[in-house]
C-alpha cells in the first residue's frame, strides 16, 4: 500500500455536511481534505473514487454475535472471523458483547474475548461490552444469572479484560450500583443504563454517578399507563429523554422501536442519539433457530429481528449498514446525521472520538465507500488499508 493516497472524484461526509473535495491519507491517518485538482507530489498515489461517497466507518458498540459467531459461547477465532466479515457492511470497529452469563463463567468469557480482540485484522475490535449481569429486568437474558453490582465484581471484570472492557450496561437502581459505576468510570469504562426498573425521578441522580448512555432505548425500559385522572405519568423513558447529556442507543430495525418513535428520537440534538445493532448469532446472513441459553430457543430471521418461541424479542438480526439505511428511511435524515448516529456518537461514548468516528484531519483513515445511488457498500478501508472491496 502506498504511504500517501489522494482520493479524487468523491463526495465526503463530514460532521458539518457533505463536501466535494479530495481526501488525502498519509500512512494510517487522514491528513487533510483538499480542493479537487490540487497537485500533490510524485510520491502520492491518486485513487479515482468513481463518484462514490466517502462515509465514516460505522461503529457497533453492542454486538452479541455476527454470522455464525456468538460471543456468549466464544470459539477460537470468533472475533477475528467477525472482524473479517463486518467491513462488507461498512463497519470498521465493534465491541464484541456478552449478556448475563452464569457467575462461574462470565469472568472467563470476558477474558477470552478481550484476548481475542488483538486478533482482529479487518474491523477493529475496540474492546468488550458486558451487557449485564447487574439488571433489574432480565428481558431475554437468563434471570438465573443476574447479580447485584459489587466492587468485587467490578474489580474481577476489569482485571479479566486487562483494559479491554469498553462498556458495561447496568440497572442503576440496584444496591451497590453507585460504587460499581464510579469504579468503572474511574477505570475508563463507558457505563450504560439498561434492563432497568429505575424510578423516573431518580434518573438524574444515577446520571450524576457517571452513566453516559442508554442501551436499546424503549426496550426493557418500562413506561407507565395514565393514572385515573388521565394524566401522562412521568416514567423511565420520559426521564431518559429529559437528560440533556444522555446518549440514547437505538436498535433501528423498525421492530424493536416503532419507526415513528425513531422519527421522534431523531428530533433530539444529534449528540443524543446513536445506532447499535444488539445483533446476535446469524446476523448478516439467513437466519436459523438456536439455543441462546439452556432451554431458551430463538429464531434469527433476516430483516425480522430475533424472537423466541413465544414471539419475544431477543436481540436483532441487523447489520450496521441496514440500521443506517433504516434510520434515513424512517426519519428523512441526511447522510451527515446518519454518519453522526452510526459512527461519531458511538466513538464519543467509548472515548475514541479523537481517533475515529468521522472524516476529519488527524483521525484514522477508517471509512467506507458507498454507491451514490443505492448507498450500497462498495469498499471499506481501515487505517487506509483495504479490508473489503466488492467484486465488479
Amino acid at each position: 500500500m502506498q504511504a500517501k493516497q489522494k482520493w479524487t472524484n468523491v463526495s465526503i461526509v463530514t460532521p458539518h455536511g457533505v463536501v466535494r473535495k479530495d481526501l488525502a491519507v498519509e500512512g494510517d491517518r487522514i491528513s487533510t481534505l483538499i480542493e479537487p485538482g490540487t497537485s500533490t507530489g510524485s510520491d502520492w498515489e491518486t485513487k479515482d473514487g468513481g463518484g462514490r461517497i466517502v462515509f465514516p466507518g460505522m461503529l457497533d458498540i453492542l454486538q452479541h454475535g455476527f454470522d455464525v459467531n456468538f460471543y456468549h459461547e466464544p470459539t477460537p477465532g470468533c472475533v477475528a472471523s467477525s472482524s473479517a466479515l463486518l467491513p462488507a457492511h461498512g463497519v470498521t470497529g465493534f465491541l464484541p458483547s456478552i449478556g448475563s452469563l452464569p457467575p462461574g463463567e462470565i469472568i472467563g468469557v470476558l477474558a477470552d474475548l478481550a484476548g481475542q480482540c488483538g486478533e482482529a485484522k479487518g474491523a477493529r475490535a475496540l474492546g468488550v461490552h458486558s451487557e449485564g449481569p447487574c439488571f433489574g429486568a432480565p428481558g431475554a437474558h437468563n434471570p438465573k444469572n443476574l447479580q447485584l453490582p459489587t466492587l468485587a465484581l467490578a474489580d474481577e471484570m476489569l482485571k479479566a479484560t486487562g483494559g479491554k472492557l469498553s462498556a458495561v450496561t447496568i440497572a442503576p437502581e440496584l444496591e451497590g450500583a453507585e460504587a460499581f459505576i464510579k469504579l468503572m468510570k474511574q477505570s475508563g469504562v463507558s457505563v450504560h443504563l439498561g434492563h432497568s426498573q429505575a424510578l423516573a425521578d431518580n434518573v438524574s441522580r444515577y446520571v450524576s454517578w457517571g452513566i453516559d448512555a442508554v442501551t436499546h432505548m424503549y426496550n426493557v425500559t418500562r413506561a407507565l399507563p395514565p393514572d385515573d385522572s388521565g394524566v401522562h405519568v412521568f416514567s423511565l423513558p420520559d426521564a431518559l429523554l429529559a437528560e440533556p447529556d444522555l446518549a440514547l442507543g437505538l436498535i433501528c430495525d423498525g421492530i424493536h422501536v416503532h419507526p415513528k418513535l425513531v422519527a421522534l428520537l431523531a428530533q433530539l440534538p444529534p449528540s443524543r442519539l446513536f445506532l447499535e445493532t444488539d445483533s446476535i448469532k446469524y446476523a448478516g446472513r439467513d437466519g436459523a433457530r438456536f439455543e441462546a441459553w439452556p432451554g431458551y430457543w430463538v429464531t434469527s430471521e433476516k430483516g425480522n429481528a430475533v424472537k423466541d418461541d413465544n414471539g419475544g424479542l431477543c436481540g436483532s438480526s441487523l447489520t450496521s449498514h441496514e440500521a443506517m439505511l433504516n434510520f434515513i428511511e424512517f426519519t428523512g435524515a441526511d447522510l451527515t446525521r446518519a454518519a453522526i448516529a452510526s459512527a461519531l456518537i458511538p466513538a464519543r461514548i467509548i472515548g475514541r472520538d479523537r481517533d475515529m468516528g468521522s472524516i476529519e484531519p488527524g483521525k484514522l483513515a477508517d471509512f467506507t465507500l458507498l454507491d451514490p445511488e443505492t448507498l450500497a457498500v462498495t469498499a471499506t478501508y481501515v487505517g487506509g488499508r483495504p479490508v473489503f472491496e466488492r467484486a465488479p
